[in-house]
Order: C-alpha cells, then sequence, then structure tokens
C-alpha cells in the first residue's frame, strides 16, 4: 500500500531561519520582517492555488493577515535560538482536484491543529508537474482566553508533604523540578498521529469517489514490504530533474527504485518457480 507523505520541520532562528520569511514563501507574497527590517518577496512565483489562515477559539481577529500572525509571533520570541514555527508540508493525491484538495486539507488542518490551539497558515501549490503539495505553518505557542501568547512552559514548584513550596536553605528561594509545557504539540507520538490522521482523511475521500486506492501512514518495513524508501526531493531538486538536469537526491531515487525493481524481479521469479513445482508436484 502506498505511504503518505508528511514532513515535519521545526523554522528556527538557531538555523537562520525566520517565520515571516516562511509565510510569505507559502503565501507566495510580499512581507516585511519588522524583527530584522528585511522583506521577504515572492509574488513571483505563480503556482498558488489556495492561501487561508486558519484561528482558534480566542485567537485576536488580526491575525487572520498572514503578516500580522507572524510578526506577531516574531515579536513574542526574543531569543536568538527561538523555535518560531512548525510546518508541516503534505503531498496531495493526484486524483483529487483543487477542490477536493482544499476541502481534504482545511479538514484535515482543522481538526488537528486549530482546534488544539494552534493559529495555521495554510497553502496550496501546483506547479502541473505532479507534485501538487500543502503547507500548514502553525505556531508553537498556546493563546490564553484573552488572546495573548501564554509562556512555553511553566516553573514546577516542588511540594512536601504538606503542599506547601519546598524553600532551599542555602540560596532562600523555591525548589523547581522540571519544567511543565503548556501545551503537548511536541509530544513524539504527535507527529504520528498527524501522519496517520491525513491517510485517515485521503481514504475516506476515496472511498466517497467510489475508488478502491487506499493509502497508509506505516512503512514499507512496519507494513512487512521488502521495500526501500525513496527520499524526498525538495522543490529545488524537483525543478532541476524537470529541466533534465540530474541531481544527487535524484540519482538516489533512480537507484532505490532500480534496487526495488530488482527486488521485485526476483520475488517474482521466486513465485514463479514456487508455482512451477507446486504445479510439477500435483502432475506427479
Amino acid at each position: 500500500m502506498e505511504v503518505v507523505s508528511v514532513h515535519v520541520d521545526a523554522i528556527s532562528r538557531a538555523k537562520g531561519r525566520s517565520a515571516v520569511q516562511m509565510a510569505a514563501y507559502c503565501a507566495r507574497d510580499r512581507y516585511r520582517n519588522e524583527y530584522t527590517g528585511t522583506v521577504c518577496d515572492y509574488t513571483s512565483r505563480n503556482d498558488l492555488v489556495y492561501h487561508e489562515v486558519l484561528l482558534p477559539e480566542h485567537a485576536p481577529e488580526e491575525f487572520l493577515d498572514s503578516e500580522t500572525l507572524w510578526n506577531a509571533v516574531e515579536r513574542v520570541e526574543r531569543s536568538r535560538n527561538s523555535r518560531l514555527a512548525r510546518t508541516v508540508i503534505l503531498a496531495l493525491p493526484k486524483e483529487f482536484d483543487h477542490d477536493t484538495q482544499i476541502m481534504a486539507v482545511r479538514a484535515y488542518v482543522r481538526y488537528y491543529f486549530v482546534q488544539r490551539g494552534m493559529c495555521a497558515d495554510v497553502s496550496i501549490h501546483d506547479k502541473g508537474d505532479g507534485n501538487p503539495h500543502a503547507h500548514a505553518l502553525l505556531t508553537t505557542r498556546s493563546l490564553d482566553s484573552n488572546g495573548q501568547w501564554m509562556s512555553k512552559q511553566r516553573r514546577n514548584y516542588l511540594l512536601d508533604a504538606q503542599g506547601n513550596r519546598i524553600c532551599d536553605p542555602v540560596s532562600g528561594r523555591y525548589k523547581l523540578g522540571r519544567s511543565i509545557k503548556t501545551n503537548d504539540w511536541d509530544d513524539p507520538e504527535r507527529v504520528e498521529e498527524w501522519r496517520e490522521g491525513w491517510a485517515t482523511v485521503c481514504n475516506e475521500l476515496f472511498r466517497r469517489m467510489g475508488m478502491e486506492k487506499r493509502v497508509t501512514h506505516l512503512s514499507y518495513e512496519r507494513q512487512g514490504i521488502s521495500r526501500e524508501p525513496t527520499i524526498h526531493l525538495g522543490a529545488k531538486a524537483r525543478s532541476l530533474e524537470n529541466r533534465g538536469i540530474r541531481t544527487d537526491r535524484g540519482d538516489k531515487n533512480r537507484a532505490i527504485k532500480n534496487r526495488n525493481r530488482q527486488q521485485e524481479r526476483q520475488r517474482l521469479r521466486q513465485r514463479i518457480e514456487l508455482a512451477r513445482e507446486r504445479e510439477w508436484g500435483r502432475d506427479r
């Protein structure tokens, strides 16, 4: 069964990245980053199919503007190595037209991200090269009931048997345990949940369309299939490959596909030989 492609990554200042820049790239728009004073312009790109900001309850209405939202994120994150956002890239089934792709992405993003409290900046790109995909740029901080950004974690004071804070006699400060995160969006099982959720959304639409095709979030190995997965090409490498220019990533995928074909031919020969042996045994 085909494996869905769901790529999850972090946008971090430590890696020289910017939430405003990523938002402008996804929206194919021109935004000014107030934190750095730079302008990010991607208006020359012409592959944008859909763009929308989806907000959770209590989010300020002005966050419906993508540039406003991500500049607010840049302001609240003051550290040089701040993690500014999370990006989820979804490969879209080619069997779906654009309207169906938009419906699927909106339903998925609302259920798995927006209802959990994240602001989601959603875009769909399609160059017509067989690689339609969606970007969901997600906030990492929760919002309180007043629409204000919350801390990513809170202090965890150690308590005595009576429930009182324990004071350190040397420093005169209350003792602290490990900080408690204010949301569970970074939990390891979340990525698995998001991958499975996208497969579920796609399969439900395949079923409604009367198609037999089904996809899974499980790797080939977890499906018990001896097939080596290809690597993600990325926009730059795919563009070069479409122009007939070979890339390292493209060469790696060609080598992987060749190995898979050889393994499949070998398995086919084994099945044929086994069938012949069974037929020979019946003839005797």
